[in-house]
């Protein structure tokens, strides 16, 4: 029996593991693939930061160059009443511009020191954009911005007025906010309600993308947020309904930009309540209506509008595969936990912005062809994670570059006979990831900060506390100090942990372990334990009983697509392939049948042709 539960333990950790090295190995590409094409992804191209340093660098001096800390007490006085600014948000937003700039010039935040007045000023306008607020106090706010008492005659104001003038028309062009409402709407999409609001998003982008997650969580960051706390000053649930507000007034996806960001530096904190608030579907009926504007506009007649169309195109496609990308790259349970209910037409809308990336009357995006093919691999893995190979789920033709990667991927390589390359990932896995090891704790270093440690003798498992720590020593099934011992003679029998979680030793780790005579049974405890532990917290993984519709006009979006003379021939993946505990399954399945013979049997009565 214990084999046997072995045996079983060892495809399903064989499958986990080869799912993690993929999604690491994709991360890094997907990372590298988003920094080397900066100058074309929306969420770095058109970030504020970037726009304003193009300002030339011998330019004259003017009257703002020396007002940064003055535009940032105006701000700081003007805010201070959330709900009732002292000035309009043309005025807002100039003196928003001037601190920025300023702040373009100095050193990068690695090299200088915190700045108390900077950390206060964020602080303020993310307390500001999240304060609580019903929808029609939201329309009362954006109203206040559109109706201008400032005193134009204070030099400063009227600077700042200029300022703003000249950026916030730019800023509705930026984020295509008007062509995204229509009817009785439209006229509420003025540069005076939304520019700086808009441009708000933008700033806070741009400081928060880099924070490190690390030093935030333990509260050590040098420069702002320098904890979680002040990213989620009213908590989660706050944060992700604010975001979604002001989405519904001012429909720039740069939210989802500065949301995503939020996820990578908060976490585990803020997962819940982006589950709750299903901001992932949010973002995937956002792109689908993306796909449905751009594929009249790039026909139209007139090269404008085509054009504009490819530069829309952009903006949001972008915004949609970074979101992606974060999320497809979290553990295995948040991933399937953020876009459970909307995987299948996620997934679908990765092969339609493949096609329009490529389709002749698309004008050209600037989007480099490694980011253009994540939507390949984002597309493949949520085939496959959520087993939509699986019968009676219909066919569901993709872009051949889905196809394309599937081959590549799936089938996975059988699971080796032994197990030890895969509890050698494992091990590597729970070093890496910054999660409570104790029983059924949720906790992170996301929600312990400094409380967060690693066990100090095995430095491989982690706690959020002394009170998790001890419970899990004692623990009735799998105490740690059971545990602890069997992993620090793995990691030690594998050339110590210089070596054993050295990116590219594997092999040399798995030889050491030969060499040492480890066998099967050596890995038992860990391997018990680390499955435990894992059913123990989070949400469930897909296991191919759920399915979630897709568009019912997929398959005639594809066909208009992939017509002679717009885009390739599309292709069905292949529905056989299995995931190895799938085939095991199956497998068993088949035994209870009284006929069944094994596959080997069978092919040995296969008669033999004689040529």
């Amino acid at each position: 029996m214990r084999l046997m539960m072995v045996t079983s333990l060892t495809y399903l950790r064989w499958e986990a593991s080869h799912r993690l090295r993929d999604i690491i190995a994709r991360s890094k590409t997907c990372i590298a693939c988003l920094r080397t094409s900066c100058a074309s992804l929306a969420y770095s191209s058109f970030l504020f930061v970037s726009l304003i340093m193009a300002k030339r660098k011998n330019k004259p001096a003017n009257p703002t160059d020396s007002c940064e800390s003055e535009s940032t007490e105006f701000l700081l006085a003007s805010i201070r009443d959330p709900h009732n600014p002292k000035h309009c948000g043309m005025c807002l937003h100039g003196a928003l511009m001037v601190k920025a700039e300023r702040s373009s010039n100095h050193p990068s935040k690695k090299q200088r020191s915190p700045d108390p007045q900077e950390a206060t000023l964020y602080t303020a306008l993310i307390k500001f954009v999240l304060q609580e607020r019903t929808d029609k106090q939201v329309d009362r706010l954006l109203e206040r911005f559109s109706v201008c008492t400032c005193q134009i005659s204070d030099r400063t104001i009227q600077t700042y007025h200029d300022k703003g003038r000249k950026q916030s028309a730019w800023t509705l062009t930026r984020a295509h906010i008007e062509e995204s409402t229509s009817g009785d709407e439209k006229p509420k999409f003025t540069v005076e309600r939304c520019a700086f609001i808009a441009d708000l998003f933008y700033v806070l982008l741009a400081v928060l993308k880099e924070s490190g997650v690390v030093s935030v969580a333990k509260g050590s960051s040098q420069s702002w947020p320098t904890h979680t706390a002040d990213l989620l000053p009213f908590g989660p649930d706050n944060f992700m309904q604010s975001m979604m507000r002001w989405y519904r007034f001012i429909p720039d996806t740069a939210i989802f930009d500065l949301t995503g960001h939020a996820l990578r530096v908060c976490n585990t904190l803020l997962i819940p309540s982006l589950a709750t608030f299903k901001m992932s579907h949010v973002v995937v009926e956002t792109t689908r209506r993306l796909v449905d504007t751009t594929m009249v506009d790039i026909l139209s007649t007139n090269e404008a509008v085509r054009n504009h169309a490819g530069e829309r195109f952009k903006y949001v496609a972008s915004n949609f595969i970074f979101f992606l990308t974060l999320v497809l790259n979290s553990k295995f349970d948040i991933r399937a936990e953020l876009v459970r209910g909307c995987e299948t037409k996620a997934m679908q809308l990765c092969s339609i912005l493949l096609y329009l990336f490529s389709d002749p009357n698309m004008p050209p995006c600037g989007i480099d062809r490694s980011v253009f093919l994540m939507l390949a691999v984002h597309g493949q893995d949520l085939f496959r994670f959520f087993h939509m190979h699986r019968f009676p789920r219909p066919d569901m033709p993709v872009h051949p570059e889905v196809v394309k990667y599937d081959l590549i991927r799936f089938p996975p390589p059988p699971p080796p006979e032994h197990r030890q390359s895969t509890t050698l990932q494992q091990i590597r896995r729970t070093h890496e990831e910054m999660r409570c090891s104790a029983y059924k704790c949720t906790n992170s270093l996301q929600s312990s900060g400094n409380e967060f440690q690693r066990c100090a003798r095995c430095l491989v498992v982690s706690y959020c506390g002394r009170e998790c720590q001890s419970r899990a020593w004692k623990d009735e099934k799998y105490p740690h100090k059971r545990v602890c011992p069997s992993l620090r003679s793995l990691i030690d029998r594998g050339g110590g942990h210089s070596l054993f979680f050295k990116e590219g030793a594997t092999a040399m780790v798995l030889k050491n372990w030969r060499n040492a005579g480890v066998v099967d049974d050596d890995l038992n405890i860990y391997d018990e334990w680390d499955k435990l532990i894992y059913e123990s917290r989070g949400y469930p993984l897909p296991d191919g009983t759920e399915w979630t519709p897709g568009y019912d006009d997929y398959n005639e979006l594809i066909a208009q697509l992939s017509t002679k003379g717009r885009g390739p021939k599309a292709k069905y993946l292949n529905r056989l392939a299995r995931w190895p505990s799938e085939e095991r399954k199956q497998r068993e399945s088949l035994m209870q049948l009284p006929f069944w013979e094994p596959p080997e049997i069978e092919r040995a009565l296969v008669p033999i042709s004689i040529k």
